[in-house]
């Protein structure tokens, strides 16, 4: 049963984290972006900052975020798989 509720919390947690971590980027799609990932803290490639206005994750969080927004959604991650 903890198991369980522990699993409940943790995707809580991330609906929190993800729906904070969207507020943030639509507050600043016009603004500057980081150069540092706000997530793992390490660098922002400059070729993302100029692409993606606003951006505040590295390639690799935004796309772990994505997958764990999917799962959350129940979209499953199977999608997210190389063929």
């Amino acid at each position: 049963m903890a198991d369980v509720l522990d699993q409940l919390q943790e995707q809580e947690d991330l609906i929190h984290r993800l729906h904070i971590q969207a507020v943030r980027q639509q507050l600043s799609v016009k603004g500057e972006s980081l150069t540092r990932c706000e997530c793992c803290g390490n660098r922002i490639q400059e070729r993302r900052q100029k692409a993606i206005p606003g951006v505040s994750t590295c390639t690799e969080c935004q796309r772990v975020l994505e997958i764990r927004e999917k799962i959350i959604r129940g979209e499953g991650w199977e999608a997210e798989k190389p063929m």
